[in-house]
């Protein structure tokens, strides 16, 4: 057995670990804001998601462009099927990119100080839900990551003891 395909392992296996943590990073933040009120300047936070780059030729973001496509099946639900393309927020060497997703919901609150003359108040296009289930895939798939790179290192060290 090449001892090089065991190493290259935990590569991947930690390059995988790092993505699903930011993944986890941006759910966070986005429960977070959930309820947040529009600031002074009447500017609402806006829903953040991870875009995988490159996902057909990587297999680690090849589960979330097929729910991106089966999110988008019913036309009603999303307006188009390239929905992400708004503002980039970030992206980093390893093909990771944070974008915005516009738009945001009314609630109506006429006792809110921040609400409009019809007693409407902007809030963040969050949604609790669609985040926890979100949440739920990524520790799974950070788990699966782990249960990988425990398999490789009592491969490495079954080597190490030939």
């Amino acid at each position: 057995m090449n001892i090089g395909g065991v190493f290259k392992v935990f590569k991947n296996t930690f390059q995988g670990l790092s993505t699903y943590m930011k993944k986890m990073e941006v759910i966070s933040e986005n429960i977070a804001n959930a309820e947040k009120l529009p600031d002074d300047k009447g500017q609402v936070y806006h829903r953040k998601v991870v875009v995988f780059q490159g996902a057909k030729d990587r297999r680690i973001g090849f589960v979330d462009e097929l729910k991106l496509r089966l999110r988008t099946t019913n036309r009603k639900h999303i307006s188009s099927p390239n929905f992400l393309g708004q503002s980039l927020k970030g992206r980093d060497k390893s093909g990771i990119q944070v974008k915005e997703v516009q738009g945001e919901k009314l609630v109506y609150d006429p006792l809110n100080p921040k609400a409009d003359e019809n007693g409407f108040v902007r809030m963040p296009n969050v949604d609790i839900i669609d985040e926890m289930v979100d949440m739920i895939s990524t520790m799974r798939s950070y788990e699966a990551n782990v249960t990988v790179m425990d398999s490789a290192k009592e491969m490495a060290k079954r080597i190490l003891r030939l």
